[in-house]
């Protein structure tokens, strides 16, 4: 009788301890891993770990550098990144080869990019059988070159030859050593350059050019499996945008460290650049992704009248949610 007391007690306090840890498991920190790339599109996840946003959230994301936006929607496909920064150009080629990506927030519409030649090259048609370069093939900048060169009457598949150097700081060092004709940087990269007059072939952000650069990227099975961890990231992504458009000097100060920016004019110019480009609501804009699908069209056969449609790239749901629950609101009170 004794010894049924003791295994009665036993499995009462096992139930006890087990009832405990699955509210415990229930409300732990989720962790996640986030890949970004070069450009200051990433400044809200930088600013979210470094102001306590995504600890505040529930959430442990270890952030991870990489070189170009299709390895980093490989490693979406692969399940070993469960959200991360992409761009709409790497996504739409994944998904028209039945990959399992989607995009679910994209804080810019558009960006300040501009095709830079060297200080010899006086026309477009002076590029023609030179070099230029892209950090990955099927990136963001692969897009904008391919854009830039159709913008000046070009084909950047037959008119030149394309490197891949893997950032932005090796397309600028290619184009200051002369490696290649000209090249295509965003803003930060580009400030050297226009500070000393070098020629602008085209400015993308002066034309009608719209592409979302940076989105927040994940799998359908990933947000269909864990809803509230995805609501908690999109919380905490859109709470570090609103620090950013209202507190320049934090944003600033996580700029420098993360960038590795001294330069206080560098620091003021982008931050501010940003703070005005990024959306308070960043939604998939459809007519970004009508533009690539379009160019992606004229280059092969899409597989059905589905990929044609920019929600088979997109799921607004989660972000939706919270916009109804009122979360963007209460930010800005």
């Amino acid at each position: 009788m004794k010894s049924l007391r003791i295994v009665l007690v036993g499995l009462l306090v096992f139930l006890l301890m087990a009832s405990i840890a699955r509210r415990g498991w229930s409300q732990e920190t989720r962790r996640l891993r986030f890949a970004v790339t070069n450009p200051p599109h990433f400044l809200p996840i930088w600013l979210a770990r470094n102001a306590g946003i995504f600890s505040k959230h529930g959430l442990d994301v270890e952030i991870i550098f990489m070189r170009g936006g299709a390895l980093i929607t490989m490693g979406i496909l692969s399940g070993e990144l469960q959200l991360s920064g992409v761009g709409a150009e790497s996504v739409v080629a994944a998904k028209v080869e039945g990959g399992d990506a989607v995009l679910l927030a994209c804080p810019l519409d558009t960006d300040l990019v501009y095709l830079i030649g060297r200080p010899d090259i006086k026309t477009p048609d002076q590029l023609k059988g030179k070099s230029t370069a892209v950090t990955r093939l099927g990136s963001s900048i692969h897009f904008y070159l391919r854009a830039a060169l159709k913008y000046l009457g070009m084909d950047a598949d037959k008119d030149m030859t394309i490197l891949q150097l893997g950032g932005g700081p090796e397309i600028a060092a290619a184009l200051e050593t002369g490696r290649i004709a000209a090249g295509i940087l965003t803003i930060r990269y580009a400030l050297p350059f226009l500070q000393r007059g070098w020629p602008v072939l085209i400015d993308l952000s002066k034309t009608d050019l719209k592409y979302p650069p940076s989105c927040v990227g994940s799998s359908r099975s990933f947000v269909r499996k864990n809803p509230q961890t995805v609501e908690r990231f999109l919380k905490a992504y859109t709470e570090a945008i609103h620090v950013i458009k209202t507190d320049a000097a934090l944003a600033k100060r996580v700029y420098a460290k993360e960038y590795r920016e001294s330069d206080p004019a560098v620091i003021d110019k982008i931050v501010t650049v940003y703070a005005g480009l990024f959306k308070s609501v960043p939604t998939v804009p459809a007519s970004g992704l009508e533009t690539v699908i379009r160019e992606l069209a004229a280059r092969k056969p899409l597989p059905n009248d589905a990929s044609r449609q920019p929600d088979f790239y997109k799921d607004d749901a989660p972000l939706q949610k919270i916009i109804k629950e009122g979360w963007i609101e209460q930010l800005r009170k």
